[in-house]
């Protein structure tokens, strides 16, 4: 390739020398008054034109191919950073459930989420372990540090978890600031609502509301949600709080199913 450009070059500049020639040699069978130098000047620069055309010519398909070449490059570069940057992630949320399960006393499984299932019904996760990793139904189901829900069917290899913004899960809480207790409820869409509040508990919009002792399924003191409004029932006998749980479920990788 490298040779066939240096002949076609070579070429180019013959031709153009060979144009240079017959426009001089035009000019003196003419009797022109030009100088020698006027005469020159406008061949010159027809050859130069001529030359760098030919040049840009040959090497135009080089240059896109190097430019397609370093446009691969980038973009392997990019997924490989990517790819390090995930890894990275990974190993950071596994040892927070490393770190979650030492907190805790009781027997634990760590799984990864495999599926969600979000609808009018429901809000669940789907787990990559079952009872042949030692996975119960009614275990509880934290996140980073978070209560997001309990087992709720078992397979051999994987299992349902509820979440607690699922209609059919109730979690008994407590607001961390006031101590006001109650039963929180699944609304779906993200949601909670947190009911049988005294008319006189100190609670309000803005308090984080963790597990009560008082629960059976559920270890105490676990980050739950956020109260986002406070409202008085209609019998004036107590208030209810509506909920937002602090992690979105959407976003959940890894999981810690707890006995």
């Amino acid at each position: 390739m490298r040779k066939f450009q240096n002949k076609s070059l070579i070429a180019i500049v013959a031709v153009s020398l060979l144009i240079a020639l017959l426009v001089v040699s035009e000019s003196f069978t003419n009797g022109t008054t030009l100088t020698l130098y006027s005469v020159l000047q406008l061949p010159t620069r027809i050859a130069s034109a001529v030359f760098q055309t030919g040049y840009e010519l040959l090497h135009f398909k080089s240059i896109a191919n190097e430019n397609s070449r370093l446009k691969r490059d980038v973009a392997a570069l990019s997924s490989r950073a990517a790819a390090m940057d995930e890894a990275v992630s990974e190993n950071r949320r596994l040892k927070g459930l490393l770190s979650l399960k030492d907190r805790i006393a009781k027997r634990s499984v760590a799984a990864k989420v495999t599926g969600r299932d979000f609808s009018n019904w429901g809000e669940s996760l789907i787990i990559n372990k079952g009872s042949g990793n030692g996975i119960k139904e009614e275990m509880a189901v934290l996140a980073s540090g978070v209560v997001i829900g309990k087992v709720t069917a078992v397979g051999i290899g994987s299992s349902r978890v509820s979440l607690i913004t699922d209609p059919e899960v109730r979690v008994s809480v407590v607001s961390q600031r006031g101590r006001a207790g109650g039963l929180m409820y699944g609304i779906a869409h993200g949601r909670c609502i947190m009911k049988f509040i005294s008319k006189d508990a100190d609670i309000k919009a803005g308090d984080t509301v963790v597990t009560s002792a008082v629960s059976g399924v559920y270890p105490a003191g676990f980050l739950a949600g956020r109260v986002l409004d406070v409202k008085m029932e209609f019998n004036g006998m107590y208030q209810f709080a509506v909920i937002e749980p602090v992690i979105n479920a959407m976003a959940v990788e890894e999981v810690l199913a707890v006995e």
